[in-house]
């Protein structure tokens, strides 16, 4: 008897020590999530996004981070390396999941967990580079199983937001329980995560890489994505009325990063919180930074509003005079390219 409750006790403490520490489960995450940048035919940014390293060479995101894409590249987490995504090597669009083939020595790689199903209540990590700020890590729960047009997902509490897409969802033991897909927010925070077993699957078939901007990676039915994240993007939200801000707090001589433009809601339904992808290029055309502007905002159905965000000085200097053109010595006009892409929103569903 005392033989086996020394037993049992070990077990006990064997399986306790077995979970990770959130520390641990970053340090051995991080290595290997990478950040992707999508660009489009001319170069031009297209979307942000987040992956894991499913092993050397080999990076797994969602379908919909390289869809439309012609070309990208992806960095690892804390790493001022940029390998060149070569090509998909395995893809599945309807369950929105892709296999990337990566040039360079990009090593490493997670550990799929083998347990098929997470339990509710599970606690998870999520990793990953929302609005592009890059090597964000969270926490939360398995709030429920969920199955949408025949597809199994998993409802997390940890926060996800654009540029999430395609991250790691760990568990305590730091292994991959799923790939971050979507959120919905309407009256509470819903995340979503594809189920690690459709990657696994999806690995067992991995060929040949055929390159990004083959026809077959555009233009994919996503039931269960496209209703989570609101349709069609593009056709959502407009964006206008450029302007530097050369009077803002931080300015001097209009010499400042801030800007302001105004957002405008097309739909039918209020939407909140409109995330925009600004692009600048200079004067020759060629592209010189990037922002993405997070605005926390409310626009009912047909309304418009301004916000203000912020880049670099040097890209107004680029993108603007050199010499005063106005009664106040400053022009707060761009004269070069900009472009607007909306990279996500929420529906108010209350």
């Amino acid at each position: 008897m005392k033989h086996l409750l020394a037993f049992a006790l070990w077990l006990l403490l064997t399986t306790i020590a077995a979970a990770s520490s959130p520390q641990e489960v970053a340090r051995r995450l991080f290595p290997n999530t990478v950040l992707l940048v999508m660009s489009d035919s001319g170069g031009r940014p297209l979307s942000l996004g987040s992956g894991f390293i499913l092993k050397a060479g080999i990076v797994v995101t969602n379908f919909h981070v390289i869809e439309g894409a012609a070309s990208g590249i992806a960095k690892r987490l804390g790493d001022l390396s940029n390998h060149r995504i070569v090509g998909v090597v395995a893809k599945d669009s309807f369950r929105d999941l892709a296999i990337l083939a990566v040039d360079g020595s990009m090593d490493g790689g997670v550990d799929l967990s083998q347990r098929q199903i997470p339990e509710i209540g599970e606690t998870v990590y999520a990793i990953g580079n929302p609005g592009g700020l890059e090597g964000t890590f969270s926490s939360g729960m398995v709030s429920a199983l969920r199955e949408l047009n025949g597809l199994k997902l998993l409802q997390i509490t940890a926060p996800i937001s654009p540029g999430s897409s395609g991250g790691p969802i760990a568990n305590e033991d730091g292994e991959v329980i799923g790939v971050a897909v979507a959120t919905f927010k309407g009256g509470q925070n819903l995340n979503f995560a594809i189920p690690v077993d459709y990657v696994a699957e999806l690995g067992r078939i991995i060929g040949n890489p055929v390159p990004i901007s083959n026809k077959s990676n555009v233009t994919v039915a996503r039931p269960f994505y496209d209703k989570l994240q609101g349709g069609q993007l593009r056709d959502a939200v407009s964006v206008s009325s450029f302007l530097w801000n050369a009077f803002s707090p931080r300015a001097t001589l209009g010499t400042d990063g801030e800007f302001s433009l105004s957002i405008m809601n097309k739909l039918k339904e209020t939407i909140r919180n409109p995330k925009i992808l600004v692009l600048f290029y200079d004067k020759t055309g060629q592209p010189i930074d990037y922002t993405v502007l997070n605005s926390n905002i409310v626009l009912p159905p047909g309304m418009a509003k301004r916000v203000t965000g912020g880049v670099d000085p040097s890209t107004k200097h680029l993108t603007t005079p050199t010499s005063p053109t106005n009664e106040f010595g400053y022009d707060d006009r761009p004269t070069a390219k900009l472009e607007f892409r909306t990279l996500n929103f929420e529906l108010d569903t209350n």
